[in-house]
């Protein structure tokens, strides 16, 4: 008998430990994703548009109405709220669970600017179709190329280093076949007088450019300072992943980077921590309803070192609505994790930084939907658009009049799915 007792107390332990066990979220009806949402005020990307109602259909959007259409599709009341496209954080590093984390603020897609191909690889089915996930989309630059012992190799990714132009083609090729989607390059002139790590030279730099390009593919140069930023230009750069503040921007560069549409994103979230380091506090712990994570919080207090002339900031600032002025595109990106941000809430920080810098709101928010869709080329999303995803944001009042809205959407869509903002 004592044995049978023992192991009617085990059996019942086991069944209360697994009855403790969080109960997984079920995955939401296969049709959850068509509707016809209305009526609502739409900013498309780049405008206010006349439609107020949106069908979407299986995770696409099928067509926009001026009045609510006869369908035998469920109709979800829009309460005259705000409807625009899921927004796009061009400058992550993505690992864990940051997906998810952005998802839930509201980025449904993230440039990933260096990271493991494997965590990218897994991910590209789910980009490419219009099923039900928690994270956001991911496209991304792999392993990036930098020289020996030079940015990006002291994370701990093996990253294969090479410091002669004729090895540019193989190295480039190399990195595509591992599942880059365009390639990044770590490039800090000879000239400079700043402590750097070491760099490539420009003919490497020229050489790893035209190898992308020779592949159909776009080259985007990580540079910190105006000297490296024109040599980047002059070799050929598509984008630059940061903008940069050791003096203010040339006419001559200004002319280089309009003439030739390289973009730029500025990644003053980023900045503001090493040259300010108080934009945080006002724009996100000063709202304590705000459902941000200890983890968030971690990474939003950390800082850099700020030993920076005061006037470094304003030559950022001035930077950026400067590129804006030229007809550069300028696209927003938040260098998460790294000090002084975190996945998603830093994205809507730097949209009110450049807000701050002078860039009018519907450039702002063209900046983390349709300029960096198509900056990097990214297909069917950044838009409110017939034959685009379903990557929605509702908002209760307009973002052209509140930036700061983005941090409490009422509702996100993820290819049509409906997700739950803050889980």
């Amino acid at each position: 008998m004592r044995p049978r007792i023992l192991l009617a107390f085990i059996i019942l332990g086991v069944v209360a430990l697994v009855a403790l066990l969080p109960t997984p979220e079920p995955a939401p009806a296969e049709n959850a994703n068509s509707f016809v949402l209305g009526p609502v005020h739409i900013f498309n990307g780049e405008e206010v548009i006349q439609a107020q109602y949106i069908e979407v259909t299986q995770g696409v959007i099928r067509q926009l109405y001026d009045t609510v259409p006869t369908t035998d599709l469920p109709i979800i009341d829009g309460q005259q709220k705000w409807l625009m496209p899921g927004l796009i954080d061009a400058h992550v590093h993505a690992w864990g669970d940051a997906l998810e984390q952005q998802l839930a603020r509201g980025i449904t897609t993230v440039v990933d600017m260096f990271g493991q191909p494997s965590f990218l690889n897994q991910r590209k089915a789910q980009r490419e179709g219009t099923q039900f996930s928690k994270e956001a989309d991911i496209f991304g630059a792999g392993i990036l190329v930098t020289a020996p012992h030079g940015h990006g190799t002291q994370f701990g990714i093996p990253v294969p280093t090479f410091t002669k132009p004729e090895q540019a083609t193989e190295q480039i090729q190399q990195r595509l076949l591992q599942g880059s989607d365009f390639i990044k390059i770590v490039y800090t002139t000879a000239s400079a007088s700043y402590p750097h790590a070491p760099s490539i030279s420009f003919d490497v730099l020229e050489a790893s450019i035209a190898a992308a390009h020779t592949q159909q593919k776009l080259a985007v140069v990580h540079i910190a300072d105006h000297a490296s930023a024109q040599e980047a230009v002059a070799a050929g750069a598509d984008g630059l992943v940061h903008s940069f503040f050791d003096q203010e921007i040339s006419p001559e560069l200004l002319q280089a980077m309009r003439a030739n549409q390289v973009f730029v994103i500025p990644t003053m979230a980023v900045y503001e921590g090493m040259l300010q380091g108080t934009s945080n506090e006002a724009l996100l712990f000063s709202n304590t309803d705000l459902p941000i994570s200890t983890t968030a919080k971690i990474t939003l207090n950390q800082r850099f070192d700020n030993n920076m002339p005061a006037a470094f900031w304003q030559h950022l600032l001035h930077n950026t609505q400067a590129m804006y002025a030229a007809g550069i595109p300028v696209l927003a990106g938040s260098d998460a994790p790294n000090p002084n941000t975190a996945h998603g809430w830093s994205l809507i920080v730097e949209l009110m930084l450049m807000e701050q810098a002078g860039m009018p709101a519907a450039a702002v928010l063209a900046s983390a939907t349709s300029a960096p869709a198509r900056a990097f080329q990214l297909p069917q999303r950044g838009r409110i658009q017939v034959g685009y995803k379903a990557d929605m944001l509702l908002l209760d009042h307009s973002p052209l009049e509140q930036l700061a809205g983005l941090l409490t959407p009422t509702q996100i869509w993820k290819s049509g799915f409906a997700v739950k903002a803050g889980h």
